[in-house]
């Protein structure tokens, strides 16, 4: 795991997080809370359920960590948190290592969840390009790069921001 988080954080190369993501793209344009927003979408339709003993189903928990050991900024994280309340459990982390439990065999992440690993977000444009690593376990890394393209929401969305994965690929594909 270690050299997959130093190899993705060294093609980082710049920061995922410096800027807060809101009022720094045009319409059109995909800012870093649109981006982290698509990404989790994504996550969601590749993630299984969780069921409860119950029989209930329970929102997916995907925590997400910057490459670079930064902290995204609150307000990325507040924008993420509310675009995401209906669609799956978003837990911020600073250090990989906190999405992790260690108490049982294979590290898996906590709360039958999974984390993405996110490199730097590039600077707001049309469409963008982000490395990440996706984890369900310590031991089982999946790095894949995102296109992410910005989305017209349609009629009635004026001013609002919205970005959907157009494209992942694995170098494993």
């Amino acid at each position: 795991m270690t050299a997959v988080l130093a190899g993705l954080m060294l093609a980082a190369g710049t920061s995922a997080c410096a800027s807060d993501g809101s009022g720094d793209a045009a319409p059109g344009e995909v800012d870093a809370a649109s981006a982290f927003v698509a990404m989790i979408e994504w996550q969601t339709g590749e993630q299984e359920p969780v069921v409860t003993d119950a029989g209930e189903t329970e929102l997916p928990v995907i925590y997400v960590v910057a490459a670079a050991g930064e902290t995204i900024d609150v307000g990325v994280q507040a924008a993420v948190a509310e675009a995401t309340v209906d669609m799956a459990t978003v837990r911020f982390a600073d250090e990989a290592t906190d999405a992790f439990d260690d108490d049982l065999d294979g590290e898996p992440v906590r709360d039958q969840g999974s984390m993405l690993l996110v490199g730097a977000i590039p600077v707001a444009a049309p469409t963008i390009v982000v490395d990440l690593v996706r984890y369900v376990a310590a031991d089982r890394p999946e790095p894949f790069q995102l296109e992410i393209t910005a989305d017209d929401l349609g009629p009635g969305t004026i001013g609002q921001r919205s970005a959907i994965v157009t494209s992942a690929t694995s170098p494993t594909e």
